[in-house]
């Protein structure tokens, strides 16, 4: 066995099998997970190891303990190729979640040096901001943030992203594809205004992205998105 395995506290173990078994499918949402003595026999631990692993996946928000009946599946991570370019609604389907959003401000503002730079605009230009509540499985998961130049993409101000995401609707009503992206990953501490959108505790740790997207090499929005930290998992292919 890895030495570095042997080095992880029992219940994390536990925690990554249990957390493997619902990723794999063989433990399914609304599923009931073997009780804790039976964990116990199944595995060869403790009763109190056992519960802290419980305990733990239900605090990522993987299971839900229901008084009297038992500790269910939640869900799954959400598996993230970052080989590609990816729409977060097309990747739902795939992973047979549904998916909707939730507009929480559209609304035109002046673009501060930041903003102004990743668009390639000067500062105070006018620009299209779109906040997004994205959700999966009715659990909101990510806050959106995105940026377009109003001169480009006034359009933007009167459709309803919730018959059809802004990606979707770009790519299928404007032949304006997003064929390529600049992104960048940092861990991030929550504040409260995310922590209440994403209905999660204070003091909670996610990951922030930046990304910049393109269409034929031409910048197209800029966005930031954060989540919760324990929500998605990043895969990405290496090939020699």
């Amino acid at each position: 066995m890895n030495k570095a395995f042997n080095k992880i506290p029992l219940y994390c173990r536990l925690a990554e099998i249990i957390e493997e078994q619902i990723n794999s499918g063989t433990l399914k949402k609304g599923q009931m997970i073997p009780s804790e003595r039976e964990l116990c026999k199944i595995h060869n631990m403790s009763r109190i190891t056992v519960r802290m692993a419980i305990d733990e996946l239900v605090r990522q928000g993987k299971l839900e303990k229901v008084q009297g009946k038992g500790t269910f599946v939640l869900s799954k991570s959400i598996i993230q190729n970052l080989g590609n370019v990816y729409s977060f609604s097309k990747e739902m389907d795939k992973q047979g979640k549904i998916s909707s959003n939730k507009i929480i401000n559209r609304s035109i503002i002046a673009a501060d040096t930041k903003i102004a730079s990743h668009l390639g605009i000067s500062e105070g230009d006018q620009v299209i901001f779109i906040e997004r509540l994205r959700c999966a499985e009715d659990i909101a998961i990510m806050l959106e943030k995105t940026y377009f130049v109003k001169d480009k993409y006034e359009f933007l101000l009167n459709i309803d992203f919730s018959k059809k995401g802004l990606y979707k609707t770009l790519e299928e009503d404007y032949q304006i594809m997003i064929n390529r992206a600049i992104e960048t990953f940092k861990a991030t501490e929550l504040n409260p205004v995310e922590c209440r959108l994403l209905n999660c505790p204070k003091k909670q740790y996610g990951l922030l992205v930046k990304r910049t997207s393109y269409s034929n090499d031409k910048i197209v929005c800029y966005s930031t998105i954060v989540s919760k930290g324990d929500v998605f998992e990043f895969t990405v292919k290496l090939e020699s």
